[in-house]
């Protein structure tokens, strides 16, 4: 039932704008334990972020979401993490997808919150593990020394998690700084484990957002980075699912997103998707900051935002292309669901 419920707002976002969205990214937190060059959220200064009786309000009123990322910063910070996901997966019967990234620092609080989420019962549910590159580069990008040995430890970990539904990959943020080291990364991966596969590997492109804190930052975006790519995924394992789909069309249409800087596809934020940040304010989406209000200003309900003029005004800007334009998979996944049609 739940995967049908899903099914369907795909379908319907494929014709019309939906009455509310079936995804939500929410960053619980901006505080972060790496010290990233290309993503500079640690530079932040945590300020309100919302409690757990503001997040537990949010979900009883908008419990309609079929996909949700809980991001940050670094998610598992939060020390009610697992309370959230407690009840978010109470709250909302037609979940098909819980995802959270995660540095993998913190291998032993991560192995136990993520235990502790199983048992909830999750229709789906996947953690993925930032990996930028080899051992010394890993580390030299994140700017912790042994970060790679953390994340290394903390995939073997929550690999000998056998539950149906549970998902364990790393996601490779590709820049100037490691696209040439795609196939490194990969063989320096299964050297440590023996069973690492190519799928267990997935990318996305490094993007500025003030979000990220690194509108200043020179990411070193090129063309070269679509052949590095494609010489990897000509070697790598094909599956039958709806993520190895996701990923493949993601990953067909990075050239055309390098070459023009555009979106490939019409976005689907503000229709399929939104983004709340840890104080509770709403936007379209991580890349484009224009702050629609507050959580508090709506009594924490999502319909009574979706019909606001400023709203329409956004999503219409948004379907004539107005926005920045971005290719990344928070916001190029539900694009790709959007545009089947």
């Amino acid at each position: 039932m739940t995967s049908l419920i899903f099914l369907r707002n795909i379908i319907l976002s494929n014709f019309t704008s939906l009455a509310f969205p079936y995804k939500l990214t929410f960053a619980i937190t901006y505080k972060c334990n790496s010290r990233c060059k290309i993503c500079q959220i640690w530079r932040k200064k945590p300020k309100s972020e919302l409690r757990f009786v503001e997040i537990e309000k949010f979900f009883k009123i908008n419990n309609f979401f079929n996909w949700i990322d809980l991001t940050g910063g670094e998610p598992f910070l939060r020390n009610d993490l697992v309370k959230i996901c407690s009840i978010i997966i109470a709250s909302c019967p037609s979940l098909y997808l819980l995802h959270i990234p995660t540095n993998g620092i913190l291998t032993e609080k991560i192995v136990k919150k993520t235990k502790k989420i199983i048992k909830l019962k999750p229709c789906r549910f996947i953690i993925s593990i930032a990996m930028d590159g080899p051992s010394k580069v890993h580390d030299k990008l994140r700017g912790i020394k042994g970060n790679w040995d953390q994340a290394v430890e903390t995939f073997k970990e929550l690999k000998k998690i056998r539950t149906k539904g549970f998902e364990i990959y790393f996601g490779m943020t590709l820049s100037g700084k490691n696209y040439n080291l795609i196939e490194e990364t990969y063989q320096s991966l299964k050297k440590e484990i023996p069973d690492f596969k190519r799928s267990d590997l997935h990318f996305n492109i490094a993007h500025h957002s003030s979000f990220y804190d690194n509108l200043e930052v020179n990411l070193g975006l090129t063309t070269k980075i679509s052949q590095k790519l494609k010489e990897f995924l000509r070697k790598k394992e094909k599956k039958l699912s709806g993520i190895w789909f996701l990923e493949s069309r993601y990953q067909k249409l990075i050239p055309k997103y390098l070459k023009t800087h555009a979106s490939p596809l019409p976005c689907q934020a503000l229709s399929a998707s939104v983004f709340i940040d840890p104080e509770g304010n709403i936007y379209p989406c991580t890349m484009w900051n224009k702050k629609i209000g507050s959580l508090t200003d709506f009594g924490f309900d999502l319909k009574e935002v979706w019909q606001q003029a400023r709203v329409m005004n956004l999503r219409e800007k948004i379907k004539e292309r107005q926005c920045l334009g971005c290719w990344t998979p928070c916001e190029a996944y539900q694009a790709i669901l959007g545009n089947l049609i």
